[in-house]
């Protein structure tokens, strides 16, 4: 293995082990703050940090990223990105200060006002981190960027959010964290990678740097206007409380994805910009990193929209059970959102990052005009819609990223028809299992296990007896990912070894 695919795998292992820890943290947080606070505090912060997110952009505008493209860097560079990052952070700020009211207006809820203004703060404070963690992520530091965000993270709603929500302060109590956690980012983040503070207005060549910011920050705002054009709709046309229910599903859905994106798309982004001129090896990669979603990861979703309504009665009680139906909505539609942000970065790689934003503007008026006709039968048909608009939006960014790539057409058949067999069986599986069982009980606990045992069975069987149905580029990705010497890696490395020369043969 090269020397460059040794430090993303071990990258990639930190960022998935920091993902692991960060789920169990915000699962947990999470359940107890939704039954503290009630559907609709939840919801009313759940509708400013959609706001505040927008804001975030500014306070990155992208030209972070391109100290993670250029293949040299040096401190004028890292001066002169930090001072107009810490720039754009503070007209984050002052946008939100003066725009909150007509925020608070279109979400229809005048009590956003006061909390965006105080979110606001974040957009400075995530400026001044920025270029110290996207300096870690170009040197594939990620050990050190999962040590800030779990201990910020801790300290932040442990110490601060949890005891203030027990104390009856709503929506305020996570505002409180989200802003202690940012400040704490801020000093662990320039803790773990020092840099020079001094402002540096100019610099030789600044073009190069502010043409990969501004596709970065146009990318970035499209993208978010596609992730939240449902969560922006729902509250604006059924309201907090609908919101809410929404979020706490939306949040149990896209929290382990949303860690396993921010531990991977930086390390593939990274370790790719090495190899732009290595086209085979990329390729290789991708195809595995796509079977490996899809064969590995997809099967775990498939179990957990099977069991989607019990999980939350047993996670967040039975006042919350409008939730079950879009979690588990958007539970299928998960592997095809990690999918979607794991072929980005093989545009920006290969020359066509302008691609990304140009090809999701269609897709974000269809999302529009289905979530806004869907608003009239409500909740639930609201998700099944942005489920469909995630798999779209796979599919209207991996088709070109493959063109890019040259994937052979045979190798993405046999993923798809992969895929769907392997998930049709552990659903299938899942499904019969709670059949059966549910004429004997209806006890939440015991269906979850049931479907969930059925299901994970079956994956298991088929990963370890059926190597031809998995795949090598998947088996191959997960062996690099288990001690090498262990029985399981050797099994793995044995059945790619033969599926491998029974191609080339």
């Amino acid at each position: 293995m090269s020397e460059i695919a040794q430090q993303s795998v071990a990258a990639a292992k930190w960022g998935a082990l920091a993902a692991v820890a960060k789920f169990i943290m915000q699962l947990a947080v999470n359940i107890i703050v939704a039954r503290l606070l009630g559907p609709d505090s939840y919801g009313l912060f759940a509708l400013a940090t959609l706001v505040l997110l927008l804001a975030t952009f500014f306070s990155e505008f992208g030209l972070g990223w391109s100290l993670m493209q250029r293949a040299e860097i040096d401190d004028e560079a890292v001066r002169f990105v930090f001072t107009w990052q810490c720039i754009s952070g503070l007209l984050g700020t002052l946008i939100l200060m003066l725009g909150a009211p007509l925020m608070a207006d279109f979400l229809r809820d005048p009590r956003l006002v006061e909390v965006i203004r105080w979110l606001s703060l974040v957009c400075v404070l995530n400026a001044m981190a920025s270029t110290a963690n996207n300096l870690l992520r170009r040197e594939l530091r990620f050990k050190a960027i999962a040590a800030q965000q779990i201990q910020s993270y801790a300290f932040a709603y442990l110490v601060v959010g949890i005891p203030m929500a027990a104390l009856g302060q709503g929506a305020w109590s996570l505002v409180a964290a989200w802003i202690c956690q940012a400040v704490l980012g801020v000093l662990l983040a320039l803790r773990s990678r020092p840099h020079a503070l001094r402002p540096l207005f100019r610099i030789a060549a600044p073009r190069e740097y502010i043409n990969v910011g501004v596709v970065v920050f146009f990318t970035n705002i499209c993208n978010w206007l596609v992730s939240n054009a449902d969560r922006l709709l729902i509250g604006r046309l059924l309201g907090t409380q609908p919101a809410g229910f929404y979020a706490v599903g939306y949040n149990l859905a896209t929290v382990p994805n949303g860690l396993m994106i921010s531990a991977l798309q930086p390390a593939f982004l990274a370790s790719g910009a090495r190899l732009q001129d290595q086209l085979p090896t990329l390729r290789k990669a991708y195809v595995e990193v796509q079977s490996f979603i899809w064969l590995f990861v997809a099967p775990v979703f498939v179990a957990g929209a099977l069991s989607s309504r019990e999980l939350i009665q047993l996670l967040y009680g039975a006042h919350w059970g409008a939730s079950g139906q879009v979690l588990g909505l958007l539970f299928l539609a998960m592997p095809a959102y990690l999918g979607w942000a794991l072929s980005t970065p093989i545009l920006w790689n290969t020359g066509r990052r302008h691609l990304e934003s140009l090809l999701q503007l269609p897709l974000l008026l269809l999302a529009v005009l289905g979530l806004v006709w869907s608003s009239g039968h409500g909740l639930t048909a609201m998700a099944a819609v942005a489920a469909t608009v995630f798999l779209l939006r796979f599919l209207v960014i991996a088709v070109p990223a493959c063109l890019a790539l040259a994937v052979p057409g045979p190798a993405l058949r046999g993923l798809v028809l992969r895929a769907l067999l392997f998930n049709a069986a552990v659903m299938g599986a899942g499904y019969a299992a709670g059949l059966g069982l549910s004429l004997w009980t209806e006890a939440p606990l015991a269906l979850l296990l049931a479907r969930s045992a059925a299901a994970g069975a079956v994956a298991v069987t088929l990963w370890l007896a059926a190597p031809n149905l998995v795949g090598a580029p998947a088996l191959g990705l997960l062996g690099r990912f288990i001690p090498r010497q262990s029985r399981l890696a050797r099994h793995f490395a044995a059945q790619v070894e033969r599926m491998n020369k029974k191609e080339a043969g």
